[in-house]
């Protein structure tokens, strides 16, 4: 019996996991879930409340017939200083969590193998291979090899540094920060990606074999998964309007420290002002990962601007830990605005849903990989500037 050990921190990763563990049995590469145990371990290294969490083993319980979801908040974390004998322990605890041995998980399914989270449980298990499926866009940018793993020619520190590496796990682990560890990279054996056709994976893992997702596939688990959620419909409003109706997806952006909360409601603020003026109502959906909502704050701004915020102005009938794309095919859309959320490359792909961005507006903000996925957006979606007028220009028709 084949173990394999998948890991997931937010409710659209595991969509994707499935997607790609189907694609696997289709492809051949793995087994059908009656001939292997397959356990899920959940954790967000930036903290979620316990409604995403429930959500999230919600969501991966109904899709996929799991031996175990373990919860790893507590152990699986951004830290990477540990002394020894501590990480070593964190190792122990890791397998005692999952009640898995060393040496007893064939497979690894991870997102990611630079971040010091995966890194662990990586060692924790190293003999297993690795399998790499589609966070986002984030599974598109750059990522640096360490060059640990090889001691510098010439240099005699370079080769203390190299044996302390391949002796000491927490030496390792500290010193190749957020790249990628040799001793990770050998160990993986294939990727799965949604978006292969639309964005080049990284140089990192150019001799990896990968493996595009169908899409109709991904639509099956999608379907699958969107019966544990409710109808969308319109809950909330007190009338209806004729009007056309454009999808604001919101971020997490001061969430993950990138700006302040009035700098993000700001901007939103601008945007749905900027939407309705050319005629749309507004559906609104948060970020699944948002610690304090931005629905209030924007409404009050819409009531001001038209009088009547209830109709021009909506908020998706979805519980917010749960990605759009459960529900995009029923919502009767002209299109959808974004600031860098993948969710216009997947809304595209899998239902042809036209979208818009506002990264413009994001860009003095952004630093580091967040200015990458910006102008990454930037580079394959048109600018909200762009949008048609909902009475005038060209004609966009509802998509689903």
């Amino acid at each position: 019996m084949t173990v394999r050990l998948c890991c997931a921190f937010g409710t659209w990763q595991v969509l994707s996991l499935v997607a790609s563990l189907h694609q696997a049995i289709a492809d051949g590469s793995s087994r059908a879930p009656t001939e292997s145990d397959d356990y899920l371990v959940v954790y967000e290294i930036a903290g979620v409340p316990d409604e995403f969490k429930e959500a999230l083993a919600a969501l991966a319980n109904a899709i996929w017939p799991w031996k175990r979801v373990i919860w790893a908040y507590d152990i699986l974390t951004s830290r990477r200083k540990y002394g020894q004998l501590e990480i070593l322990q964190i190792y122990r605890l890791i397998r005692e969590r999952l009640g898995l041995e060393q040496h007893s998980v064939q497979e690894i399914w991870t997102c990611f193998v630079n971040r010091p989270s995966e890194k662990i449980l990586l060692d924790s298990y190293p003999s297993a291979r690795i399998v790499l499926y589609e966070d986002g866009l984030t599974s598109y940018l750059p990522m640096e090899v360490s060059n640990l793993s090889w001691p510098p020619v010439g240099w005699a520190g370079g080769y203390i540094r190299w044996g302390l590496a391949a002796l000491l796990p927490a030496f390792r682990l500290r010193k190749t920060a957020d790249r990628i560890d040799k001793r990770h990279l050998v160990r993986v054996d294939r990727c799965y990606a949604l978006l292969q056709g639309e964005l080049p994976l990284p140089a990192a893992f150019a001799k990896v074999p990968r493996i595009q997702v169908g899409a109709e596939l991904l639509r099956r688990v999608i379907d699958q998964a969107a019966a544990i959620v409710p109808t969308p419909g319109d809950t909330g409003r007190r009338g209806r309007s004729v009007r056309p109706r454009v999808l604001l997806l919101g971020q997490a952006l001061s969430r993950n420290g990138i700006m302040s909360y009035a700098q993000e409601a700001s901007i939103y603020r601008h945007v749905v002002e900027a939407i309705i003026q050319k005629g749309y109502d507004v559906v609104w959906k948060e970020h699944p990962r948002i610690r304090e909502p931005f629905f209030d704050e924007l409404r009050g701004s819409v009531e001001i601007l038209t009088g009547d915020e209830d109709i021009r102005f909506m908020e998706l009938n979805l519980p917010y830990a749960m990605p759009v794309e459960l529900v995009a095919s029923q919502l009767n859309i002209v299109g959808c605005v974004v600031g860098t959320s993948a969710a216009l490359f997947y809304l595209k792909w899998l239902y042809d849903i036209e979208a818009y961005t506002f990264a413009d507006a994001l860009l003095p903000l952004m630093v580091g990989a967040d200015l990458l996925t910006c102008e990454m957006v930037r580079s394959e979606a048109a600018p909200l500037s762009e949008l048609p007028f909902g009475s005038t220009g060209r004609r966009l028709e509802p998509a689903g």
